[in-house]
């Protein structure tokens, strides 16, 4: 939700909140590969999921993000 709010600020908005996101998520993935139990280790399953899920919601930020650039353009021609 606050990433759609942001996005709807600005462009560039949008684009520094993805990052921040981004590299958050990063930060948190090696946290927990570090301080995970050593006797019951995380699944590589787990890590590929949680990588794969990420990657999706990114993709769908920056598709959102050029259909407003499109829809932009648009109002643009029309006027």
């Amino acid at each position: 939700a606050a990433l759609t709010s942001a996005s709807q600020a600005s462009p560039t908005a949008a684009t520094s909140a993805a990052s921040v996101d981004y590299e958050s998520f990063l930060k948190l993935l090696v946290a927990q590969m570090k301080n995970q139990d050593p006797t019951a280790p995380m699944e590589s399953t787990e890590y590929v999921a949680q990588l794969a899920t990420f990657s999706q919601v990114e993709q769908q930020v920056q598709m959102n993000k050029k259909l407003d650039d499109i829809l932009q353009a648009s109002a643009l021609s029309q006027a």
